[in-house]
């Protein structure tokens, strides 16, 4: 009997300590370690991208801001199809829709700051550079991210990008520079 009621004790104190840890771990800001992991695991999706990455990364109402990449999608066009001020990608399936469709594109991070529930980076691409000499883009991503749980293989989500670059150098580096892009009215 004895037994038992220590038995019981421990697991009583296992379970609450498990409990206490995913609850700790959800009011917890990022860690060093977690935020540079989130960086590269953003990059990944730029990079080389895997619909099993953007659903393991990203959350379902994943949102993604960018005036620089609606920039690029309008050709530099003031009326094309993608208004600035408004979201690039509105979901997960949009931004795996728009994403997967794209060439890989490196970059490397020349910076990652963070707080308790973002992750803020700086990065350089050379890419895509059909033209010399090719301009550099260098530009700032801050992520949004959530907790998604201590035992979770990510245990922190990106739910927001805000995205923004020279994307004047981008277009110049898809030889992408005259007006002749533009629909005449």
């Amino acid at each position: 009997m004895r037994f038992f009621a220590f038995l019981s004790c421990v697991a009583f104190a296992a379970a609450s300590a498990v409990a206490s840890l995913e609850e700790r771990t959800l009011q917890i800001c990022l860690l060093d370690d977690e935020a540079t992991k989130l960086a590269n695991n953003f990059k990944s999706l730029i990079l080389a991208y895997s619909k099993a990455n953007a659903e393991a990364f990203l959350t379902k109402d994943f949102t993604d801001y960018s005036d620089s990449v609606n920039e690029l999608i309008n050709n530099g066009c003031p009326d094309g199809p993608a208004k600035l001020g408004t979201p690039t990608f509105t979901s997960l399936s949009a931004f795996e829709a728009g994403q997967s469709s794209q060439p890989s594109i490196p970059f490397q991070i020349l910076n990652i700051w963070h707080g308790c529930r973002d992750v803020a980076l700086r990065w350089r691409s050379s890419a895509p550079g059909f033209v010399q000499p090719e301009q550099p883009v260098t530009g700032i991503i801050v992520l949004e991210v959530i907790p998604n749980g201590v035992f979770s293989a990510q245990p922190w989500l990106i739910k927001t990008v805000y995205s923004e670059f020279n994307s004047g150098a981008w277009l110049y580096d898809l030889n992408i520079t005259t007006s002749s892009f533009c629909k005449t009215k």
